[in-house]
């Protein structure tokens, strides 16, 4: 198991594990990088006493100021990557960069109740049974360590620079899929990339179906397929450990998705149907609610790829989606 306490990697870098009040991920990754008038931190987990605490003890074992961050680089608009956002705005008057469609999302993260209709009408057409609807689209109470946000005080697009100082930069690649505005930052001395939840070491990150964009993992796999292209070596992730070979672990991740694209073709192909259903043969049984709410979105995601591609077909019934080969 990885030593999970603060660390110092070397080129001015340093990391900071946050814990989560969830099973899983434990932690979110938090990195700081000097620079010579200040800090840079990216990402910093959800606002709740536990994560603030680990943060300020990190900081004091690191022999670093938590007041010399004057920039917050929030990789996506997940809690465990922006939630504390606000408050250590509050505190230190940081300013906030995010990549530029950040500016046009941060309503819908802030809004509970829209998103429990997006699911309930989602749960409708993709075949959920109708008693299970309800409890699909029931987040609960909107939870303290979720905070509304405002918008990022600088957005920034593919291809930006974020200056460090010294004729140093870290580079924006924008890479969006696991969610539309997810940006990955490159560091001009080192090459190494701070991936955020794009590039994980053990697991593969959740790829959603979203309203926000036609083909998630179309995205997902598009932005998989630039970092081949950049020749990503050292690798910074959001949640586990180092990835040292980055480009190893994209091909094993595209390799993944293109198994589970092949297993719901197999699916299928046996006759018509729906996203439930297909979730039911490729994910395993006895799944939590938020569980069930994850697989769901990530079949659909899948079967729409499959769609838009041509490998499948889809026709309603109902008022209910069915998938088929063509």
């Amino acid at each position: 198991m990885r030593d999970v306490r603060p660390q110092s990697l070397g080129h001015g870098i340093h990391t900071i594990p946050a814990p989560l009040p969830f099973p899983s991920p434990r932690w979110v990754n938090v990195y700081l990088i000097e620079r010579p008038d200040g800090l840079v931190m990216i990402d910093c987990g959800v606002d709740w006493e536990p994560g603030h605490q680990a943060l300020m003890e990190g900081f004091a074992s690191l022999g670093l100021e938590p007041e010399a961050v004057d920039t917050l680089i929030v990789s996506h608009l997940h809690p465990d990557h922006v939630g504390m956002a606000p408050r250590l705005v509050t505190e230190w008057g940081c300013r906030v960069v995010m990549h530029r469609r950040a500016a046009t999302l941060y309503e819908r993260y802030n809004d509970t109740p829209g998103f429990e209709r997006w699911l309930a009408a989602l749960a409708r057409r993709h075949g959920v049974p109708p008693d299970l609807q309800p409890v699909i689209a029931n987040l609960g109470p909107r939870p303290d360590f979720m905070p509304p946000i405002g918008p990022p005080d600088v957005v920034v697009d593919d291809g930006e620079r974020i200056d460090l100082g010294g004729g140093r930069f870290l580079e924006v690649v924008h890479t969006p899929g696991h969610e539309p505005s997810h940006i990955c930052l490159r560091d001009s001395r080192t090459g190494i990339l701070f991936a955020g939840d794009h590039v994980l070491g053990r697991i593969t990150p959740v790829i959603m179906y979203d309203a926000a964009t036609d083909d998630a993992l179309g995205d997902y796999l598009g932005s998989l397929r630039r970092l081949l292209e950049l020749r990503i070596g050292l690798t910074y992730p959001a949640h586990g450990t180092i990835v040292e070979r980055g480009a190893a672990r994209v091909s094993q991740i595209l390799l993944h998705h293109e198994r589970r694209l092949a297993g719901m073709e197999e699916v299928v192909s046996l006759g018509p149907a729906t996203a439930w259903q297909v979730m039911g043969h490729v994910f395993r049984p006895h799944l939590s609610t938020m569980e069930q709410r994850l697989a769901l979105r990530e079949t659909v995601a899948h079967l729409e790829h499959l769609k838009i591609g041509g490998r499948l077909t889809a026709f309603d019934e109902d008022a209910v989606l069915w998938y088929r080969r063509p």
